[in-house]
């Protein structure tokens, strides 16, 4: 069933660019693709993600194919996040791994595995310069001695997805930018008494994305994990337990929903999402997935900031979504980096594309796909001014070391805290062992 979908998105796709579709062999008005030099090899490709990504990935493949006739692309959609990683951690082990992996920003804990790409620039990878590629975009994937390991797909950020249709209709205002925690908090309250029974106002968001506690920390100026003298992480107990507290008071109130119906969907996207099924009315997710979020839902869906802190620190990162590294060991290098190179740098590629994985990096592409900007689209660029003009944003952080083992044992921790089995200290108290215990590991 799976197959057929993702077949019948693709087909979807073509018919929709029909009319889209420049010359082969033209990557912008100013060159044409680098040429293959090897001999007819077969790739792989693995990421994460949806039926519609998976189905937006497949049209790419089969533009590339069409330019590069000698290189053949296999596509291996590896499910959620946390199914990807398992079966790369798992490849990598027994040595077969694809040879085009996505990655997040936890790509430095796979740096053993992957290829340096210094030497494809402005051969292969015809990125290097600002004409074609933004520049700043290839410093979070550079590591301290130069050496560039994956190549960003776009950026994108965490936002807040509201049930505007929902929201209308229970008569309350639509939620403002740049809230503050007790202003959004307080507009739950709102929200609560004015939804139907069973609909929570919130999304239980407490430890399903670590990038959200990130968020907090730094807003209180207590960073989980910086590079300051080689790794730094400034984290303490009090911050632990004001976010846990906050939670824990959420669900007492029923502002989120109980842990059954909160353990009832991953949270990974849009095919297991309270805010898709109609549970809660505002849930986190991530900026480039406003798109399938809105397709996956008959009401139409809106977009805010996360909340400010009052005398907070500034922590809004606008970063790299996902990333395509090459697996060290493949044995066709060329043909890969040429494979990535056409992803990120082709007009035809981000028609397909679109911001699935973030605003392109490339002005080329965005100059290509400016006039087909979504609905969803256009509120991702007000988030991003919005955010600006309040002076919120940051430089994109590291990841914790070990950070799908952090996101993993997170979400323990809430489960915990859910049920019952952890109080707020106790569950403070494990954070702060995990993250010394990660930091150190």
């Amino acid at each position: 069933m799976r197959k057929l979908r993702i077949l019948t998105l693709v087909t979807l796709i073509a018919v929709m660019l029909t009319g889209y579709v420049l010359p082969v062999g033209a990557q912008s008005g100013e060159g044409e693709f680098p040429p293959y030099t090897g001999d007819p090899v077969e790739l792989r490709m693995g990421w994460w993600g949806n039926d519609d990504r998976a189905a937006r990935t497949m049209a790419v493949i089969e533009l590339f194919q069409a330019q590069y006739p000698d290189i053949t692309v296999i596509g291996e959609p590896n499910g959620g996040t946390s199914d990807h990683f398992q079966i790369v951690d798992t490849q990598l082990a027994a040595n077969n791994a694809a040879d085009i992996i996505q990655f997040g920003g936890n790509w430095p804990d796979y740096v053993p595995y992957l290829e340096p790409l210094n030497d494809y620039l402005g051969a292969q990878l015809m990125i290097d310069t600002p004409e074609t590629f933004d520049q700043t975009a290839l410093i979070p994937a550079t590591d301290a001695n130069g050496d560039l390991y994956a190549i960003s797909l776009g950026t994108n950020t965490l936002v807040l997805a509201y049930n505007k249709t929902m929201i209308e209709a229970a008569g309350v205002d639509l939620p403002e930018y740049n809230m503050t925690w007790e202003a959004f908090i307080d507009y739950g309250r709102t929200l609560k008494e004015a939804l139907p029974e069973g609909v929570a106002p919130f999304v239980d968001n407490s430890t399903n994305t670590a990038n959200f506690i990130s968020f907090f920390f730094t807003q209180k100026g207590t960073p989980i994990w910086t590079l300051d003298d080689g790794g730094t992480s400034y984290a303490d107990i009090e911050s632990a337990r004001e976010w846990f507290q906050m939670w824990a008071d959420m669900r007492d109130e029923g502002l989120i929903p109980d842990a059954d119906t909160t353990y009832t969907y991953t949270e990974d996207g849009p095919d297991s999402s309270a805010l898709v099924s109609g549970a809660a009315a505002i849930g986190l997710i991530w900026s480039n997935q406003g798109a399938a979020y809105q397709a996956a839902m008959t009401d139409e869906l809106g977009m805010t900031t996360l909340p400010m802190m009052v005398d907070g620190e500034p922590a809004y990162a606008i970063q790299m979504s996902q990333y395509l590294g090459i697996n060290r060991a493949s044995a066709n290098k060329e043909a890969a980096a040429l494979f990535v190179n056409f992803f990120v740098t082709s007009p035809e590629a981000g028609a397909v594309l679109e911001t699935n994985r973030g605003v392109p990096s490339s002005p080329v592409v965005r100059t290509a796909i400016a006039d087909r900007a979504s609905a969803t689209d256009a509120a991702v660029y007000e988030i991003y001014n919005a955010i600006a003009e309040a002076g919120r944003t940051v430089p994109q952080g590291p990841n914790l070391p070990n950070d799908m083992e952090f996101v993993n044992e997170l979400e323990l921790i809430g489960q915990q805290i859910a049920y019952g089995q952890f109080d707020v200290d106790q569950a403070a108290d494990e954070l702060m062992i995990l993250i010394d215990r990660l930091a150190t590991k």
